[in-house]
């Protein structure tokens, strides 16, 4: 006895309904499975792409880059970077001195040049002396950095500590708004200012006595640069060092530690510029 059309129909719908449903049901279920992941990567290269637009990064790891020679540009924008300042204000003598000894990783973000005439009015003064514009700077740059996962995490570090309400203290907004960062000053947690010179600071990565959590040696050279007698460029440039024998890479060193280091950077670049200015910068 045979099929009709419409029997055969009947017989074969079901089964080739369930491989379909079947097949759709597995494909669901892998992309959820990869949502997690493929939605931040997603924002995360977006993000990147954008601030690319207001930010240029240049990186060298010594060995093999020279240790004091002018970094060369990675450029992620079409923005001219300007020249490193003199690295040896900032890196330790004893590496200075045998440098054959140490792995050096350097990172440099550079914002786009901003008009003074853009910047808030009390940061400018008189004469555009420019006065309490690094305080500023460095004080939003400070308190966005502290709402980071990394942060978050390094404020949560500091219960062993022999006062870890003084060491939380230093994340708070309130402190670093009032910080007048000043030689000796620590925020958030581990930072402690060494020096100031021009409109830079420079600090150490310098956990406090009984720290307990991972140890990076390095320090942060932040503020801005005078670009002739109407515009400033925002800098911030980090190194990281340690010894050849015995110690493990830093995140520096690595294109995927870097490319995160980087992006964290350039972004609290744009919100510490975004904090002291009055008007939207255009990009170049």
């Amino acid at each position: 006895m045979g099929f009709s059309i419409s029997s055969a129909t009947r017989f074969g719908g079901p089964a080739i309904g369930g491989a379909t449903s079947g097949a759709t049901a597995t494909s669901l279920r892998v992309l959820l499975a990869l949502a997690p992941v493929a939605l931040p990567t997603a924002y995360l290269i977006y993000l990147k792409r954008s601030l690319a637009k207001r930010t240029v990064a240049s990186a060298r790891i010594s060995p093999p880059d020279p240790l004091l020679a002018s970094a060369a540009s990675t450029s992620t924008s079409t923005s001219t970077s300007t020249s490193t300042p003199q690295t040896d204000a900032v890196l330790p003598s004893h590496i200075q001195d045998a440098p054959e000894q140490f792995v050096v990783a350097r990172e440099k973000v550079t914002s786009e040049v901003v008009p003074i005439a853009l910047l808030r009015p009390e940061l400018v003064g008189e004469d555009a002396a420019l006065e309490g514009l690094l305080e500023a700077y460095l004080s939003a740059t400070m308190q966005a950095f502290a709402w980071t996962p990394q942060a978050l995490l390094m404020a949560r570090m500091g219960g062993a500590l022999r006062d870890p309400q003084g060491y939380r203290r230093t994340f708070d907004a309130e402190y670093l708004s009032s910080c007048a960062f000043e030689k000796g000053d620590r925020v958030c947690g581990v930072y402690v200012v060494r020096a100031r010179r021009g409109g830079r600071v420079v600090l150490d990565l310098s956990p406090p006595p009984g720290w307990k959590g991972p140890v990076v040696t390095g320090a942060l050279d932040v503020g801005f640069n005078r670009e002739g007698e109407d515009e400033v460029r925002f800098v911030n440039e980090t190194i990281m060092w340690r010894r050849k024998e015995g110690e493990k890479p830093t995140m520096l060193e690595g294109r995927v530690g870097r490319w995160l280091h980087t992006l964290m950077a350039s972004w609290l670049v744009v919100k510490g510029i975004e904090a002291v200015t009055i008007g939207k910068v255009k990009s170049s």
